[in-house]
């Protein structure tokens, strides 16, 4: 038996007509003019019109009318899947005589003609309930409720799904059960979200099959599958915050009836233009990016099977058999087309249809049609029809001062096409192909006299690949990033081979000295920059290259730059800059500045509470040590604010230089209770609001939530939480006992401080008895300041100062530093503890003692004298002695071995040269370990 053939609906400002499909086009009937609207029924037997006098239903077949309503007013119609009942939508309005509006959803039995029922409509989104297949289920939207119907009983509403602020929903195609998705748009903080019921159980906590929510989400657009077992959401907001797209912001969310939900991960920034499932309903293709945009097929999995690579695409249409998959780019684009074979990923023809605003394709799966309809673009309106190949077998072009409406095909029952064959062959045709052109790429005026280059492409574009597991191809842009990596491992394999060059004489300057303030060394570097841009033009200009206008004009700058970059480097002349060098490592000393902090006390403790004074106390290189808690989040202590106290010797170096005044005490004598209680009402008064939105944000997560989501009535949880909700604002109060302790400690006169000076003088673990006097201490800290370094309290880790080679927030310590007297003795234990304790934080131990002649006295604690080391007193009571275990290597077969030598050593404790005597005493046996190690090695 043959295949039917199609029929095609035409409607204009002519009237509209059917036409005989392809290849003939022969008109069959026609219809009179200014019809609103046209439609076929579901399984394509029927045919409506409304004109501007009544509607009219008439056979697909012949054109004999079925039946005829009085309704001048109408302007949509739909069939109900099965035929049997019509539903026509008229704009809702008011009159004198009725206040209410009339009802202008309208339900009429086709096979008696009568009014089934009237119901009110007032949007146009959503106008149409929505059935099953088999007509026992239809749904409705009405007042954020979904009103199901039964067996097409719309007198009696057979179930309710009650939920806050529905806003669309989606029911499945298919046969029973049926699903159904509804979507609630957020609100104040709360996400957006989808959910899937199946029918009929709809209440409950546990009724929904399938959740998913998401954040910026104004609007949604949801899509079922054909066999109805999953929905894709696609996401979008209409203003993107970050500026990056004009379209807004959208994302693409799946959703199966087995529970599975997931974000589909797209490879390419930009809008989402075009979402279509497959008709087997196993994969979906998706039209994202910015332009050149991508498109991708992805499995059940949201996993890519397929990537189109990049083209000048908006939209996406599978064929009725699912066979073919045409990629297109209408609108604002060219109307380039892609006509791909889905089963092998072949590309079969390349057609090109200009100012195209609809394309559609006939159920018979080898033809397609395109038009040009009005009000989109209301000239040049025709349409043609082609085959999928490229040729055009029929063009209609509408005559000078009429326009096209509408196109549309007649539908068929699935499988009355059987699925054919891909043919690759231009199919022949008198109108000939719309195959595009090939065209070259846009090249600037300037580049036209060269040869073409792929430097000068707009766009990087990527091909087609297969993104299956095992069959993965790379892209271009993959190939060349292999190729680079390749390069440069073959580089470095190279230079390896070459024999190291000569060391470099070690000076103590750097290669390119900074200026020691941040802005001018960047401005420096800006314009040595720009320096090395016009030289590189100068070459191009001596190799014969025409430069363009403004490089031209860049060059001509050479002369302001070099002047700009003097005029830097001579203004930082007047700055000392001393490098000394420590430990092999090169520090940079600046001069003093002249600023004068203000210094407060509170308990004898130097605080420092004013921005100013802590920018000005940073440009000196003193550090100190935040302590104030953030009023926000009073309850922690990774971040810190202001004030900030200084050590003892930071206080002292500043008086000496005149740099420091104090700041007016405050009131001891009652003021500082009044400010506190005061500040005790404030924080009060703040957190009593905070806690009052608090409160009310919960009340509207629980009236969200999914324990709420039943009807709603006088007696229900909904209900009751609202009206806690709207009395909250009287009935609130907030316990005094839960009020959080927020110190105001960015402001000066904080007197109520229990930190007491005696306590942040505490004995430093190193020593074997107490320090009385703080110079040692200065006049370390005074010798290391002098080097340049900056120092911080060093207590938690055993000592007197943490040592930086810069600022501490750019650098981490690189020394320990303990300060003893020359002729203090120290613990052993306490030797060892400290290296040890060095050497896990990766810092070197600084023993630091000030010499008779003001000189100090610094010697490193390596880690490799005292690793290995331990003393012991033995249990006679005799003179103690030192172990040190010293590796050999490693035997076949065994373990690593050790060796164990003692050094008697009567006292438990060792002066500062018998610490030298110490490091001398070891360090050839940690030679000898050393070279042992080393032929192990070899």
């Amino acid at each position: 038996m043959a295949p039917p053939v199609p029929l095609f609906a035409v409607r204009g400002s002519d009237g509209a007509s059917l036409l005989r499909g392809p290849p003939q086009c022969e008109q069959q009937s026609s219809f009179p003019r200014h019809n609103k609207c046209v439609t076929f029924s579901r399984d394509g037997t029927l045919f409506g019109c409304c004109s501007g006098d009544s509607v009219s239903v008439v056979k697909s077949s012949d054109g004999s009318i079925m039946s005829t309503f009085d309704l001048p007013k109408t302007c949509l119609l739909e069939f109900s899947p099965l035929n049997s009942v019509l539903v026509t939508w008229q704009p809702y309005s008011k009159s004198q005589d009725s206040p209410q509006g009339d009802a202008n959803l309208q339900l009429w039995s086709l096979p008696s003609g009568q009014l089934i029922k009237s119901l009110y409509q007032k949007k146009v989104d959503s106008w149409c309930p929505s059935w099953s297949e088999d007509e026992n289920i239809c749904v409705r939207i009405v007042n954020n409720e979904l009103h199901f119907y039964e067996n097409n009983d719309f007198n009696s509403i057979a179930n309710k799904l009650h939920m806050q602020k529905v806003s669309e929903f989606a029911l499945s195609p298919g046969g029973q059960p049926c699903k159904v998705s509804v979507y609630v748009p957020g609100s104040k903080g709360a996400p957006s979200f989808v959910r899937l019921y199946q029918y009929p159980v709809l209440g409950g906590p546990t009724a929904a099959i399938a959740n998913k929510s998401f954040f910026k989400a104004d609007k949604v657009d949801m899509q079922w599958n054909k066999k109805g077992s999953a929905v894709l959401v696609t996401a979008s907001v209409e203003v993107d915050k970050s500026g990056a797209s004009y379209y807004g912001e959208q994302t693409l969310h799946y959703l199966g009836v087995n529970g599975e939900t997931a974000l589909v991960q797209l490879a390419k920034n930009g809008p989402i233009y075009d979402v279509v499932w497959s008709p087997n309903s196993a994969e979906f293709c998706v039209v994202y990016g910015f332009m050149p945009a991508k498109a991708t097929v992805f499995n059940l999995k949201c996993d890519p099977v397929f990537d189109f690579g990049t083209g000048p695409r908006n939209a996406a249409y599978y064929s009725p058999q699912g066979h073919i998959l045409v990629l297109a780019g209408f609108g604002n684009l060219q109307g380039k087309m892609e006509v791909w074979d889905v089963k092998k990923y072949k590309q079969v023809s390349k057609p090109q249809a200009a100012d195209a605003t609809l394309f559609s394709w006939c159920p018979d799966g080898e033809h397609v049609v395109t038009a040009t309809c009005s009000p989109r673009l209301r000239v040049s309106n025709g349409y043609k029809i082609w085959h999928y190949t490229g040729s055009v077998l029929h063009r209609c072009d509408v005559a000078a001062g009429s326009e096209l409406w509408e196109v549309l095909w007649q539908p068929f029952p699935h499988g009355s096409f059987p699925e054919r064959p891909v043919n690759y062959q231009v199919a022949s045709s008198e109108l000939g192909t719309t195959q595009a052109p090939p065209t070259q790429a846009y090249r600037p005026p300037a580049l036209r006299h060269l040869p073409a280059s792929a430097s000068t492409k707009l766009h990087e574009e990527e091909p087609p690949q297969n993104m299956r597991p095992g069959e993965k191809n790379l892209s271009k842009s993959a190939l060349k990033n292999q190729k680079k990596r390749e390069a440069k491992k073959a580089a470095k394999q190279e230079s390896k081979s070459e024999p190291p060059p000569d060391p470099a004489p070690v000076t103590n300057s750097q290669s390119e000295p900074g200026s020691g303030d941040l802005e001018t060394d960047k401005k420096m570097k800006n314009l040595k920059k720009k320096l090395k841009a016009i030289e590189d033009l100068k070459e191009q200009q001596t190799s014969g290259q025409v430069l363009q206008k403004n490089q031209l004009e860049k060059i001509q700058k050479e002369e302001q730059l070099l002047k700009e970059l003097e005029e830097l480097q001579i203004s930082h002349a007047h700055v000392e800059r001393r490098v000394v060098v420590m430990d092999d490592a090169p520090y940079r000393q600046e001069a003093d500045s002249s600023d004068v902090v203000g210094v407060g006390v509170c308990d004898s403790a130097p605080l420092l509470w004013r921005m100013e004074d802590l920018k000005t106390l940073r440009r000196r290189g003193l550090v100190g040590a935040l302590l104030g808690s953030l009023p926000r989040t009073p309850r922690q202590n990774g971040r810190l604010g202001r004030p900030l106290r200084l050590l003892p010797e930071e206080e002292r170096q500043l008086s000496e230089q005149h740099a420091a005044a104090a700041l007016p005490s405050a009131n001891q004598d009652g003021g500082g209770a009044e400010q506190h209680e005061e500040e005790r009402r404030r924080s009060y008064e703040v957190q009593s609001v905070v806690a009052l939105e608090e409160r009310k944000s919960a009340l509207l997560r629980a009236m969200t939530s999914s324990h709420t989501d039943s009807a709603s009535g006088p007696g229900t949880p909904d209900e009751a939480l609202r009206r806690r909700l709207d009395a909250l604002d009287q009935s609130f109060t907030f316990p005094p006992a839960a009020l959080a302790v927020q110190l105001s400690t960015s402001r000066a006169g904080l007197t109520h401080c229990p930190v007491d000076r005696a306590v942040l003088q505490a004995d430093w673990p190193i020593r074997a008895q107490p320090d009385t006097s703080g110079d040692i201490r200065y006049q370390v800290f005074k010798d290391l300041r002098g080097r340049g370094f900056y120092l911080t309290s060093a207590g938690k880790f055993g000592g007197d100062f943490l040592v930086y080679p810069g600022d501490p927030l750019r650098y981490h310590a690189h020394f320990i530093a303990v300060c003893l007297s020359l002729d203090e003795s120290v613990c052993v234990l306490d030797v060892l503890a400290v290296a040890r304790l060095g050497s896990n934080v990766k810092k070197t131990v600084l023993l630091c003692s000030p010499g008779t002649d003001g000189a100090v006295r610094s010697s490193r604690l390596a880690h490799s004298v005292c690793q290995f080391i331990t003393w012991t007193t033995p249990p006679s009571g005799g003179s103690g002695y030192l172990t040190r275990k010293q590796r050999m290597g490693q035997s076949e077969g065994a373990g690593p071995r050790t060796k164990q030598t003692q050094y008697d050593w009567s006292s438990p404790t060792m002066s500062r040269d018998a610490f030298e005597q110490l490091e001398q005493m070891f360090h050839p046996p940690i030679r000898e370990q050393q070279e042992v190690q080393a032929k192990h090695n070899e």
